[in-house]
């Protein structure tokens, strides 16, 4: 009888430079990869983005191991034949977004053709802007997004004087209250494109968004469209960062894509700190975004992959072609 198989490997690799963020600190970068043979024989990978632990999301990388083997059990034997028919099957996971979305990375691929895709180079600083520029090796991006930490005003100030033409943004990732909204306002600029989910709860928007002169861009906030229909209807933000991983995947982001063009709602594709695999993908649906999103060259945060084909910078722009796994780097 033919069947389909599912199986789970590991790759791991250090960060360039060690990350820091208002919610974490990251050395290294962990992730599953899972590979999925057809029952025609066939195989596809995709990539999760979840974590080791649960500091960004309940789901950690043991956790979606553990749900995709609980759904495989009852569709071992479908022959997943047509794409709409993957999106319903893959439904029953709607309450583990990062393990819908490493089904989705999946049949995505299996139903479409995948071809080089250029798009603009959207770099995240995680403070040491200075450091930055003296490894970027003449490649500058588009837009510049930094991660909030006490004295961000000089890294916004760094900008401003030797990188005037660069866009910019800000990532608080939720930590910030009514005491920061006088400081945001100084930032104010036409380089200055927005503010990313500046507070954690949808009260303190209400509360404080008329006092704040930026563009406002939700991210944590983003869990999926009614949560995003629910922000713009009462006029709260300007844009959403879209991030596959916590909507569920690529086919739940288009339809955010596709609400967001018919409302005027600006968007950009948030990344996750990822291997080459799943960036493709973030870059893909970043084709369109109203600003460079979260898309670096495939050297940006690390300098090992388990894809064959590397992004690379060609002037401000990203070229990345279809990714190929080379599976002698990933472990069991």
């Amino acid at each position: 009888m033919r069947k389909n198989s599912l199986h789970f490997y590991r790759f791991k690799a250090p960060f360039r430079v060690p990350i820091r963020t208002p919610l974490i600190a990251l050395n290294e970068r962990e992730a599953l990869i899972v590979e999925w043979q057809d029952m025609n024989g066939s195989t596809y990978y995709g990539e999760c983005n979840a974590f080791n632990s649960d500091w960004y999301h309940f789901e950690t990388i043991d956790k979606v191991e553990e749900t995709l083997i609980k759904w495989f059990e009852k569709h071992e034997f479908v022959d997943f034949n047509s794409y709409p028919l993957c999106c319903e099957l893959i439904d029953e996971l709607i309450e583990y977004p990062n393990a819908r979305s490493v089904m989705s990375m999946i049949f995505f691929q299996k139903f479409h053709e995948l071809k080089p895709i250029e798009v603009a180079y959207g770099a995240t600083i995680n403070q040491n802007i200075e450091h930055y520029f003296k490894q970027y090796n003449g490649e500058l991006p588009t837009r510049i997004k930094l991660k909030w930490h006490e004295e961000v005003n000089r890294d916004i100030d760094f900008l401003t004087e030797h990188y005037p033409q660069i866009q910019r943004a800000i990532d608080a990732n939720g930590v910030l209250n009514h005491e920061h909204v006088s400081l945001l306002n100084t930032f104010k600029d036409e380089q200055f494109i927005y503010i990313e989910q500046p507070f954690s709860k949808y009260e303190d928007y209400f509360e404080h968004i008329s006092a704040l002169k930026l563009p406002v861009f939700i991210d944590e906030s983003a869990l999926n469209l009614e949560q995003i229909i629910q922000f713009n209807q009462h006029n709260l933000i300007d844009g959403v960062v879209i991030k596959p991983s916590r909507v569920g995947g690529i086919d739940k982001a288009l339809e955010i894509i596709e609400y967001c063009r018919e409302h005027q709602l600006k968007y950009v594709i948030g990344g996750m700190y990822e291997f080459g695999l799943s960036s493709y993908y973030t870059a893909y649906l970043a084709q369109q975004s109203s600003y460079p999103s979260d898309v670096t060259p495939s050297d940006y945060y690390f300098t090992e992959d388990f894809v064959v084909n590397s992004a690379k910078t060609q002037g401000h722009q990203i070229k990345y072609f279809p990714p190929i796994v080379d599976k002698d780097k990933l472990t069991k």
